[in-house]
């Protein structure tokens, strides 16, 4: 074995004193390392098929090198690691590659060898961040003017062409237009809206997406198999989620995992180590919110935070979270379109389960706030611990789908147990879904519904009457013997029950059996338009729950008979909701349900101008209003009906009141 010759000036031993193969082995381990490249490297693609994530701009580009339609300048923007830098490398070999122009450059020639070396003479790389300045532009432009030395193109590669100064962009404007014909620019960017519109109109942009957590984990998985180094499923999955669609941050990240393969670390550990966020954590979070665990949440984000997690990206982990599970919720059995591993979807569905979508819903626009309440606190371990506390003790929400079907088990039970008479609460769930508005909805609502017996002791209610006195039931219903309760006494039927009509129930008092009251379709033989006026107020009273919209309208207006003609008089407030043929076919319908046939009814609209301009002669004249002006003035009607009041006295307005009714009222 040689040895190597001692110096004999000075005490180091010179590299010339030492033998040729002594030299070697001395140069071998420096030579080793800088043979050495890092993955992201290594790995980077060389043509336009092993770009990863990109077709939409790797199939134009090479389509446009087929039918030779090369543009002057192309603009890459997207965010960082995505293969902005990587495809204009391609391109430029692609161009001037010995056998081409070629979609597929050899790599072999010298000039693909000297681009992928980054030493060509014909491919000029500028770092737009350092290169920013007007001597700069001012520079590249006279060389500009020159032919590329061996290529066909000389290309100017600009990264970060948004840093660039204004007055560097408006020098380089005029050349960027009309290049010489060898001239060929590429700009790189993440930030495309900062660059001037006169450049974007004068390149073809390509935006570049972010890669999708599967395809960046794939790939990992592929490099890890080449390292001949195995990784965990879930390893791979939590770097690429770390990446935020980077293929550079990945492969970096896995660079950093090689150097602790050898150490046999749990999968936990390994990821502190990187200080990426285990998807263990995320879901015994959210297994602790969901299960109302407040003291667990606490323990979690104590853990978080001694390893040295950051809270904010913790809540934006949970978000993402959140946002799956909903995803998986309101997928309804379907495969849901996520980038995850077959068994995080198995916990996800396990999780989504146990929760309704609005709950879910609710929690994710927690986090989404908390999250940004966390960024701008100064405290933000305590905003978390005050986020988690808050989804943990939020109410459980139930679904709609769960209520319907709650309240359709309770109609189902009091329809047994009380029978057609019992009181239904609302329509079927069939009904409730299908149904619209309008007057085609209240039609198959009674067609669906069942109609309560009126007179059923279990649904008579007492019923304010006019002037205060109570209205029981056999005042309201027929009885028995079909004779009509306060039948001929003469009761005016231009006055309309009150609001509060069936509002309160007698409890405890059963009825006896003769005093079961019915409504006047069971009494034998046709009911005349006369006597449809005498029950005119119980008419009313019917349809405050057989027809309550229809009800609102008619308890305002007045009856009269004309021969079989019931002739309605409809103040002018409620001209236009009874103006058509379809509120004639309510109160046909409504008679119908009532007195047992179909009657006639004939609309009149009641006007008050006339009243108005007498009750204006009269002020004129120094009169006194009239007192059937005023009770018969909609408006005074209203707030009657809906103050409970009674009208005791009309007093003349004042001078300075403008004209109309004036009236003194009192509640009772």
């Amino acid at each position: 074995m040689c040895t190597p010759k001692r110096c004999t000036e000075g005490s180091n031993p010179s590299l010339s004193a030492i033998s040729p193969c002594c030299r070697q082995a001395a140069l071998q381990p420096l030579m080793s390392d800088e043979q050495y490249r890092v993955i992201a490297r290594e790995w980077r693609p060389k043509t336009f098929e092993e770009v990863i994530g990109q077709p939409h701009a790797t199939r134009t580009l090479q389509n446009a090198i087929r039918l030779k339609r090369i543009a002057h300048a192309y603009l890459f923007s997207g965010a960082r690691g995505v293969g902005k830098t990587s495809v204009a490398r391609i391109l430029a070999r692609a161009l001037n590659c010995e056998k081409g122009p070629t979609a597929t450059p050899c790599d072999q020639c010298s000039n693909c060898l000297e681009i992928s070396k980054t030493n060509s003479v014909d491919v000029i790389e500028i770092d737009g961040a350092s290169n920013r300045g007007i001597d700069n532009i001012r520079e590249l432009r006279e060389t500009a003017r020159y032919r590329p030395a061996k290529g066909r193109y000389k290309i100017y590669i600009i990264d970060e062409v948004h840093m660039l100064t204004t007055e560097a962009f408006n020098a380089l404007l005029k050349t960027l237009e009309e290049p010489p014909a060898h001239v060929i620019f590429i700009f790189a960017t993440t930030e495309p809206h900062k660059i001037p519109a006169t450049i974007l109109s004068r390149c073809q942009r390509f935006d570049f997406r972010r890669l999708s957590v599967q395809q960046i984990a794939e790939h990992l998985k592929k490099i890890s198999s080449q390292q001949k180094a195995v990784f965990s499923e879930g390893i791979l999955y939590a770097l690429a989620r770390e990446a935020d669609g980077s293929m550079r941050d990945a492969q970096s990240l896995l660079e950093q995992l090689l150097a602790f393969s050898g150490d046999d670390l749990p999968e936990t550990e390994i990821l502190d180590i990187l200080g990426v966020i285990d998807q263990q954590s995320v879901l015994r979070t959210a297994e602790a919110i969901l299960a109302a665990n407040g003291p667990r949440c606490l323990e979690l984000v104590a853990d978080v935070y001694r390893r040295g997690i950051d809270s904010r990206r913790f809540c934006q982990h949970l978000c993402d979270h959140f946002r799956n599970l909903l995803f998986v919720a309101i997928s309804s059995g379907s495969q849901a379109r996520l980038d995850l591993p077959e068994d995080e979807k198995k916990l996800l569905k396990d999780q989504a389960a146990g929760t309704t979508p609005e709950s879910l819903h609710v929690y994710f626009q927690m986090l989404l706030k908390g999250e940004e309440e966390i960024r701008r606190s100064s405290m933000p371990k305590i905003a978390l611990e005050m986020l988690l506390l808050r989804m943990a003790q939020l109410p459980k929400l139930k679904s709609i789908d769960a209520l319907v079907d709650r309240i359709a088990m309770i109609e189902r039970t009091l329809k047994e147990e009380r029978g057609d008479s019992g009181c239904i609460i609302s329509e079927s769930r069939s009904s409730f879904e299908t149904e619209g508005g309008g007057r085609k909805a209240e039609d198959r609502r009674r067609k669906t519904t069942p109609h309560v017996p009126f007179g059923h002791p279990e649904t008579m209610k007492r019923t304010p009457g006019i002037g205060g006195a109570e209205r029981g039931p056999s005042e309201l219903f027929v009885t028995e013997d079909g004779t009509m309760p306060g039948e001929g006494t003469g009761a005016a039927t231009n006055v309309a029950p009150s609001v509060s009509a069936f509002e309160t129930e007698d409890e405890g008092h059963e009825p006896e059996a003769s005093s079961v009251l019915r409504p006047l379709s069971s009494v034998a033989g046709p009911v005349s338009a006369a006597k449809a006026v005498e029950n005119w107020q119980i008419f009313v009273a019917f349809l405050q729950n057989y027809n309550p919209i229809l009800w609102a309208k008619v308890s305002h207006c007045t009856l009269k008979a004309s021969e079989q003609v019931l002739e309605l008089e409809v103040p002018d407030i409620f001209e236009n909701s009874t103006n058509g043929p379809e509120f004639v076919r309510d109160l046909e319908d409504a008679s119908l349900a009532f007195f047992g046939s179909r009657l006639q009814w004939s609309i009149i609209r009641k006007s008050v101008q006339s009243s108005q301009k007498s009750a204006v002669q009269d002020r004129k004249a120094g009169k006194p209003p009239r007192a059937e002006n005023i009770a018969g003035h909609p408006a005074v009607q209203q707030a009657i009906e809906i103050l409970g009041a009674e009208l005791i006295d009309v007093k003349p307005a004042k001078e300075s009141e403008p004209d109309g009714f004036h009236g003194g009222k009192k509640n009772k």
